[in-house]
């Protein structure tokens, strides 16, 4: 009523058998496809009919997206791809975070394995360079160029359109005769061939059923019109494309208002992480069906740094219950390959003597226990 539609069948009572085996009762919403009757336009309404599909459109958007399913609201943060990005190993969609002291956006995979026994996160990674790549893929399809391309595509799309109207028309046409053939063969059978005529009923219906299919998908796809572009809005769609970059970029435009701009002609981007390799595998699907492939280099694992071996670490603790700190050092020094010169056993020595302080420390606290201590001892403790 309030967009001027006319409709009846949008829900269906239906009996259902639960788990248990007890006979249930529900009512379920049905889609507007499956609509008993819809008929547009039908009384002045508040807003026409296109209108509310958008607005509708936008509020299904705006709801929290179900796993594995892209979407959301638009949010204040500097992440671009917030709602828009999915997981490549999963499916999941990806969540945000932010880092550091400029508040750097990220993306992680709420998914976690269990690795080397502890959870990790099925994807983990900053987003500043995917981001960036995928701004600039944005910018590059609002260029001249591929407005022009889009005017054609768009065209293509309404010829494409037109003829799998005409072919739907042509069903209808088909159906109804098929349907009015087997009524007048239905009214024309005498009525004592009862099983001629019962055999009769049970087709026209099925007939009338395919009927009643056709019609509804050709009024479904009639409803699915791409809509035409006017010389005047076409003018100002080309000026969008020439001034986008500005605006972009103006300090006047906010992180929301990018996510909007983006979200114009980008439905998701798929981010698959090659980490081992160095490179991000990024699948930009636009709105329409095109895909859009990108590479975006990312850091590597960092390779851990030096490492004392374990039988050096076995050796000091060892040791420690025996020599003092300096002759440690030289110990360690001497099983070094080669004779190191004086100024690289200085880290060494220094090293090795915070290293035997600590299993010093250590062993004295197993040895002495608190109660053993003498009252100096204490009041060394105490003081430190």
């Amino acid at each position: 009523m309030y967009a001027g539609a006319y409709t009846y069948g949008k829900t269906k009572y239906e009996r259902y058998v639960d788990a248990h085996g007890s006979v249930r009762k529900r009512i379920r919403h049905l889609p507007i496809a499956q609509w008993a009757v819809l008929i547009p336009e039908h009384h002045p309404g508040f807003i026409d009919w296109a209108t509310y599909q958008a607005n509708r459109a936008r509020l299904d958007s705006n709801t929290r997206p179900k796993p594995h399913q892209s979407g959301g609201a638009v949010r204040e943060g500097a992440a671009l791809l917030q709602g828009i990005a999915t997981c490549g190993h999963c499916g999941r969609r990806l969540m945000t975070h932010y880092r550091g002291r400029n508040s750097t956006p990220g993306y992680h995979c709420a998914g976690k394995d269990i690795v080397n026994g502890r959870g990790q996160y099925c994807l983990n990674i900053g987003g500043l360079a995917i981001e960036q790549a995928v701004a600039d893929a944005f910018l590059e399809a609002i260029t001249p160029a591929a407005v022009e391309a889009m005017r054609l595509t768009v065209e293509q799309l309404q010829t494409n359109h037109d003829t799998a109207l005409s072919q739907w028309r042509l069903e209808v046409e088909r159906a109804r005769y098929e349907a009015e053939r087997i009524e007048r063969r239905y009214r024309t059978v005498e009525p004592e061939n009862r099983l001629v005529a019962r055999g009769l009923e049970t087709e026209w219906e099925s007939r009338l059923r395919d009927l009643a299919a056709a019609e509804a998908e050709l009024r479904r796809r009639e409803q699915q019109r791409p809509s035409r572009l006017d010389q005047e809005q076409l003018k100002r769609i080309q000026m969008l494309g020439s001034d986008i970059r500005q605006v972009w970029w103006a300090t006047a435009t906010t992180d929301r208002d990018r996510k909007e701009l983006l979200r114009t002609l980008l439905e998701e981007v798929v981010l698959n992480l090659k980490r081992a390799e160095g490179h991000a595998h990024l699948t930009l699907r636009w709105r329409g069906g095109a895909i859009t492939v990108l590479d975006v280099a990312v850091p590597r694992f960092r390779p851990m740094g030096p490492r004392t071996d374990e039988d050096t670490i076995s050796l000091l603790r060892r040791l420690a219950t025996l020599y003092p700190d300096e002759v440690i050092a030289g110990i360690s020094i001497d099983r070094s390959a080669g004779p190191p010169p004086v100024s690289a056993s200085l880290p060494t020595r220094s090293a090795a003597c915070g290293a035997t302080a600590t299993f010093r420390a250590s062993n004295r606290r197993l040895s002495h226990p608190a109660g053993n201590w003498s009252p100096s001892a204490r009041r060394r403790r105490s003081w430190a």
